[in-house]
């Protein structure tokens, strides 16, 4: 492998006294000194085009090595494209964009009591007072289980014994009646 262009090599100067030993063997087989010196160049350019075919080719060799590679780069950024859209069109939830001028709210997410959400996960009546602005405190300042699996045994009104989650039994306590509720109160459920 070539390390320097032999296109730009310059024809040494086969008169000088550097190459004297190789003119004196030239002329010892028969020849003179211009004869020597042109033999000298002639073995030189001979030997110069070998290397410069040599070098056409390594350079050759490499911008097919830079194409193949860059190729492969293409073809592999756009595998990564065609897999992002797909990413993105299956997930569109995780890649919705987000507007710059989006205001987030700092204030805590009130969330009702486990009792009223239990009741609304299996449809049944859930009272008012759940949703008005002491309801909602009593939920906040209720002690909620470490494990949302928990379950509590419960003896409901038909004397049948079920079994509901312990954050539902934990939130029971004194609550006010839908006929009880201010105005006032209603308003805030409603709202």
């Amino acid at each position: 492998m070539l390390t320097s262009n032999p296109h730009l090599a310059v024809l040494l100067d086969f008169t000088s006294e550097r190459f004297h030993q190789a003119r004196e063997q030239i002329i010892a087989n028969g020849g003179n000194h211009t004869t020597a010196t042109n033999q000298l160049a002639l073995i030189w350019t001979l030997n110069n085009d070998l290397e410069k075919q040599e070098w056409d080719c390594q350079i050759q060799q490499q911008q097919l090595a830079a194409a193949e590679c860059e190729r492969l780069q293409l073809e592999k950024e756009r595998e990564q494209e065609a897999t992002l859209q797909e990413e993105r069109k299956k997930y569109w939830h995780k890649h919705a964009p987000i507007p710059q001028d989006a205001v987030i709210s700092s204030d805590p997410i009130i969330i009702p009591s486990p009792i009223a959400i239990h009741k609304l996960c299996k449809g049944d009546f859930v009272k008012l007072y759940y949703f008005t602005n002491k309801g909602l405190c009593n939920a906040e300042l209720s002690t909620c289980s470490a494990d949302d699996n928990a379950l509590a045994l419960l003896q409901m009104g038909d004397h049948l014994h079920s079994f509901i989650p312990l954050a539902a039994v934990q939130a029971k306590g004194t609550v006010t009646t839908d006929e009880d509720l201010s105005w006032e109160e209603f308003a805030e459920a409603a709202h």
